[in-house]
């Protein structure tokens, strides 16, 4: 079984994805591993939009990345990405700039996220 510390679920709430998954861990690794590959291809497919410019697939991208993450209980991230579908409501002819501090913040946190998946998804292989 792996960690379930509050240090090692920062990110997510793993107790919380395992009581989802009926405390199977095989169910958990899945999920787990169906998540960080598509996570991965969101994070490209919001940056490419902001990086374009594209307001409303900025808007798309953002509500699909923060329902997936609110069912994997990533509160943090899933705050981040709220305030990123404000700033676009508050400026809906501008939207996000790239470099923008909400999105440095996004980031960190999902590479935070990216690296807790990757070691629970270790931990679950052993």
């Amino acid at each position: 079984m792996p960690p379930d510390t509050p240090e090692s679920a920062r990110c997510f709430d793993l107790a919380a994805l395992r009581s989802d998954m009926s405390e199977s861990d095989a169910a958990v690794r899945s999920v787990l591993e169906t998540f960080a590959p598509w996570l991965a291809d969101t994070r490209r497919q919001l940056h490419a939009a902001i990086g374009n410019a594209k307001v409303e697939q900025v808007e798309h991208v953002a509500h699909r990345l923060r329902g997936a993450l609110a069912q994997l209980r990533a509160a943090p991230a899933v705050a981040r990405v709220k305030a990123i579908e404000a700033y676009g409501k508050a400026h809906p002819e501008t939207g996000l700039p790239p470099g923008h501090d909400l999105l440095v913040a996004l980031d960190a946190e999902l590479d935070a996220l990216a690296i807790e998946i990757a070691t629970q998804l270790e931990a679950l292989r052993r």
